[in-house]
This record gives structure tokens, C-alpha cells and sequence, in this order.
């Protein structure tokens, strides 16, 4: 694995020079439609199927400008060429797909710099798909403008931010089945780690499940497959009233304050929304009013608690599964702004004293509720209602500007 961790980086080095000979491939486009957002992962190609993961269309219309996506396809319909940019920074990528009979390639480069953005590649033998690697430069590759080829390299080689990198090898089993995917990745904060993935199948031979092993011996489920019959709505909210339940469990083996005042489920969008927990009790909410503070922005987030999520693990990689497929992003908010209702009106289920105007609420401060409308439509959509808001607004909870 690490001979294989150093070719993919020097591959990645001679792409470079290869610019004008792979975009050339765009020239195959016979059909070109628009999504908002990127599509089509290579990662999910086999010779059957390459699914979108997302909506596209014929038109730019209804479509956010700064996510937009233009894909050109050949005449086999497979997608062989994109392009997207950065409004604000006048910054363009465009990337081709390239196909092969034993190896399919994306390459997309960011084009104000020449820096090769993304290499990725499916190795195929038989038909069937061996190994996958895909290199990403971290930021897209933009940042690096002023300096030659050379210096490009030499600086992301001896950055450990550089690269977001992943080398798997698939096994099979004696039915022709993939039982298991080893890998060794790079991020940027992590490093350089290994996993492992087990397939599983139901009693049709099936995919079931995909289960992830870490080399720090933690493991979850990365798939499952949804059952035909369950909607996301459905799925939604079966998942809300699990989650809701666990965090008051999770509070319970934890010793808090009491009454308690605020409950902040913690979530990052779009990319993890497993909350993590801080509470703040009746007697921590009039000390910072005391002393004209920020009631809602805590500054003990290091103190926060952790949930798990194994007791629903299935329902959870389905939903995860769901965004990733659909470009459902929607889906993970709605859940964890519903769940963070039912602890908001139940009061956390009777398990805590809890002030009068107790409430849960579910937010990514990075994005969310910078201004007093959008947190007030936050706070009403887990469980606040009108009377509390003219409250705390008389004590000065809110308004958050002050």
C-alpha cells in the first residue's frame, strides 16, 4: 500500500503535463445538462451502472449559481466532461472522464493554476472493479498562482495539508462477490491512516450492509440498503424519535445541571450529523444575563457530549446513504431539527427538571443563525414557540445582536 500511496502521488505529479491531451476528450460531448453540485463519483462506477448522486437538467434555470455544474456527455450517455467555477474568486475547474476496458479516469484541473485538482481512478481485471485511487488537492488546487510547476509540487509534497487521498484494493469471495476492501487514506488534520470494509449479504446474495474497521479498532456501518417501502419522510422520522430517545439517555449518564434551561444538539452540515450535546442550566443562563453575555453561544463545547448512534446504526447509514445518493442534504437537518422538537415539547421526556421555557435546539453555528430572523425560524422549527420567544426577548435571551 505505501508503494502504492507513492505512485498515485507521482502519477499525480506527470498529470501536470498532460493538460491539453485529457481535456481534449471534451470534444466527445454530444449532450450537455446542469445539476447544482457535483455528480457522478467515480468511485461508484462499475461497467452496469454510474449513478449521479443528484438531479440534473437541460437548462441552467432554478439553479444556485455559485453550486452549478455543466456535464457533457458522449455518445454511449456516459459522462466525459465537466466544468464549474468560483463566481466571487473567478477561479475554473474543468475535468474529463476517460474509458478504458481495464480503467476508467477522472481527471479535473483547476485551470487558473494548472494544478491537477483530482486524479481518480477504477482499475478493472476480468470485469470486475480491483482498486480504486483517487488523490484531491486540498482547496482545489487554486492557491498556488505565483509559483512554477516545480515549486507547485515541491510546496504540496512537504505540506501535510496538501492531499486528501484514498488507495482501496477490493476482495473476492468464491462467488464472485466483493467481501472485502482494504484502504489506506490521507486527510488534511488526520494523516495517514488505514480501514478495512466488510460486505455483507442478504439471504438473495444482495449487498446488506458495508461495515467500516479502523485501525483504532473502531468500526460502523458506511451502507445499508434501504428497504423499497420506506420513504425518506418515513425514514426521517423514524430516525428523529430514535435519536431523540438516545440523547436523553446519553444525559442520563451524564451528570448536568439542574433545572435545565437550554439543550444544543451540535451538527455539522452536510457532513456529520451525529450531535454532540451541551446543556446549560437555569442558574448558568442568569449568570451570563447578569453579565450582559451571549446567552446561546457556550464556551464549554470542549465539555460536550457524545452520542452513539449503534442502536439505530441501520436506520442512520440509510439516511446517510440517502443524501449521498439524492444530493439529500435536506434530510439530515430535518431529522435532527425534529428530534431536537420532541425534546423541546416533551420536555426531555420527564427524565430532567427543566425550566419553563426549556427548549433543544439542533444548529451548525459555522452557517446557521448568524442573524436574529434565521435563528428565531431555527428555533420555531425545533419546538419554540411564540410565547417563549416574546419571553426570553423580555429577559434578554434574544435577540442575539445586542
Amino acid at each position: 500500500m505505501e508503494a502504492k500511496l507513492e505512485e498515485l502521488i507521482q502519477r499525480w505529479e506527470q498529470t501536470f503535463d498532460r493538460r491539453e491531451e485529457l481535456l481534449a476528450h471534451k470534444q466527445n460531448v454530444q449532450e450537455t445538462l446542469y445539476a447544482e453540485g457535483a455528480r457522478y463519483d467515480l468511485s461508484k462506477f462499475d461497467w452496469h451502472s454510474f449513478p449521479a448522486d443528484g438531479p440534473l437538467q437541460q437548462d441552467k434555470s432554478g439553479l444556485d449559481s455559485s453550486a452549478l455544474h455543466e456535464y457533457g456527455f458522449n455518445a454511449k450517455g456516459l459522462p466525459c466532461y465537466t466544468t464549474f467555477k468560483h463566481e466571487h474568486n473567478k477561479i475554473l475547474w474543468e475535468g474529463v472522464y476517460v474509458y478504458g476496458d481495464t480503467c476508467v479516469e477522472y481527471v479535473e484541473y483547476c485551470m487558473n493554476t494548472g494544478v491537477p485538482s483530482i486524479i481518480s481512478r477504477m482499475e478493472f481485471k476480468d470485469g470486475k472493479k480491483v482498486a480504486y485511487q483517487s488523490l484531491r488537492a486540498n482547496g482545489g488546487g487554486s492557491g498556488y498562482g505565483w509559483l512554477s510547476k516545480e515549486d507547485i509540487i515541491k510546496t504540496m509534497r512537504n505540506d501535510d495539508h496538501s492531499f486528501i487521498i484514498n488507495i482501496t484494493d477490493f476482495e473476492y469471495d468464491t462467488a464472485g462477490k466483493i467481501q472485502r476492501a482494504s484502504s489506506i487514506r490521507v486527510f488534511p488534520g488526520s494523516g495517514q491512516y488505514t480501514s478495512y470494509d466488510e460486505y455483507s449479504y442478504d439471504d438473495m446474495q444482495v449487498l446488506d450492509t458495508i461495515r467500516q474497521f479502523d485501525d483504532k479498532g473502531n468500526n460502523g456501518l458506511i451502507y445499508c440498503r434501504r428497504p423499497e417501502n420506506i420513504s425518506p419522510e418515513q425514514l426521517s422520522e423514524e430516525l428523529s424519535e430514535a435519536l431523540a430517545k438516545q440523547v436523553v439517555l446519553t444525559l442520563e449518564h451524564n451528570q448536568i445541571e439542574q433545572p435545565v434551561a437550554l439543550l444544543e444538539l451540535g451538527y455539522r452540515l452536510g457532513v456529520n450529523y451525529v450531535p454532540y450535546l451541551t446543556c446549560q442550566s437555569v442558574k448558568q443562563i442568569t449568570g451570563k444575563l447578569a453579565k450582559n453575555e451571549i446567552v446561546f453561544f457556550d464556551t464549554h463545547y470542549n465539555e460536550s457530549m457524545n452520542v452513539s448512534i449503534r442502536p439505530f446504526e441501520r436506520l442512520w447509514a440509510q439516511m446517510e446513504q440517502l443524501m449521498e445518493d439524492y444530493n439529500y442534504l435536506d434530510v439530515g437537518t430535518t431529522m435532527i431539527r425534529k428530534a431536537a422538537f420532541l425534546l423541546t415539547k416533551n420536555k426531555l421526556f420527564g427524565k430532567f427538571e427543566v425550566s419553563d421555557t426549556f427548549a433543544a435546539y439542533a444548529i451548525d453555528w459555522s452557517i446557521e443563525g448568524h442573524g436574529d430572523d434565521e435563528f428565531e425560524e431555527i428555533l420555531t422549527e425545533c419546538g419554540v414557540d411564540a410565547a417563549c420567544l416574546t419571553a426570553w426577548k423580555q429577559i434578554g435571551i434574544l435577540p442575539l445582536s445586542k
